[in-house]
């Protein structure tokens, strides 16, 4: 049955209980269309959320990528200037990600008490209580971590091509270099010659 069909049938009737038809079809239609926009605000209000995640999760990763290549970046351009080497490639190895250390609520307590027994005997109780909590900051919709200080990424091995280090005193003075700038060891640097 189409709607022509019922609102026929709806207007044939007397005409009291036509404007009470008309007026719950108009109330259903007003729902029907007001219950379509909640839906749809609450889907692109969780999708906002979820791309929000998503684009702080890419921030992080990308600032240690970031902090990583500027660093290869610039270990490649200060090799490039030691007399005798000409083109350098390098590549970094390095411990772990970017580590955050959070604010810390700590909060310690003890208590002592005493008590007498009948026997004119006296027995002391003392309770410690540990705790410590992460202290969130409230950035309208989101609570994040207070973060006091960041650690870059250690650097734990660095391999370098470059042209000249075929020549001994221009690979030991790259090697040096190399470890002085990253307090190395000096089996955690490699240099090799590049090829021709």
């Amino acid at each position: 049955m189409n709607l022509k069909k019922i609102l026929e049938k709806l207007l044939s009737k007397d005409k009291k209980s036509n404007l009470i038809n008309l007026t719950i079809i108009a109330l259903i239609a007003i729902l029907v269309v007001i219950g379509t926009n909640i839906f749809k605000s609450t889907g692109s209000a969780e999708t906002n959320e979820t791309s929000s995640k998503n684009q702080q999760a890419q921030k992080a990763s990308s600032s240690s990528d970031d902090y990583e290549a500027v660093l290869e970046n610039k270990l490649k351009t200060t090799l490039e200037q030691i007399q005798g080497v000409g083109r350098v490639n390098v590549m970094i190895t390095f411990e772990s990600g970017e580590e955050q250390v959070p604010a810390i609520n700590v909060n310690d307590s003890t208590s002592t008490t005493e008590e007498k027994d009948g026997s004119g005997g006296i027995r002391t109780n003392t309770q410690k209580t540990n705790g410590s909590t992460i202290v969130v900051t409230n950035d309208g919709s989101k609570n994040e971590p207070l973060i006091v200080k960041t650690y870059k990424p250690k650097v734990v091995g660095v391999c370098v091509v470059a042209e000249g280090a075929d020549n001994k005193a221009t690979e030991y003075n790259i090697s040096k270099a190399v470890v002085k700038l990253f307090n190395l060891s000096m089996d955690k640097v490699n240099v090799y010659p590049m090829k021709k």
